[in-house]
C-alpha cells in the first residue's frame, strides 16, 4: 500500500528506505511537484529529502494540469 497521505493504491512495486512505498501515480505526481516548484535534484539525498516532504502532502495536490481559481481555493479551505 502506498504510504502517501490519503492514497489508497494497494499495488506498489517501489519502496524507498526511510520513506516507504510509493505508487506509480504518486511517482508521476512527485515529478510534477518538482517541475512546478522549479526543484532540480541531482543527488539521491536531494531526491529523498524532497520525496519525504512530498509524501506528507495530500494525494492529488500536485496533479499535472490541475487548475483552480481563487474562489474555489478559499471554498476548499473554509468551514461550510
Amino acid at each position: 500500500m502506498c504510504d502517501r497521505k490519503n492514497c489508497e493504491k494497494i499495488m506498489c512495486d517501489t519502496c524507498v528506505d526511510s520513506i516507504g512505498y510509493v505508487c506509480y501515480d504518486c511517482q508521476n505526481e512527485f515529478k510534477t511537484y518538482l517541475e512546478s516548484n522549479g526543484i532540480v535534484c541531482e543527488t539521491e539525498g536531494e531526491i529523498k529529502r524532497e520525496l519525504k516532504k512530498f509524501m506528507a502532502t495530500e494525494k492529488g495536490e500536485f496533479e499535472k494540469g490541475k487548475q483552480m481559481d481563487v474562489n474555489t481555493f478559499f471554498n476548499i479551505h473554509s468551514r461550510q
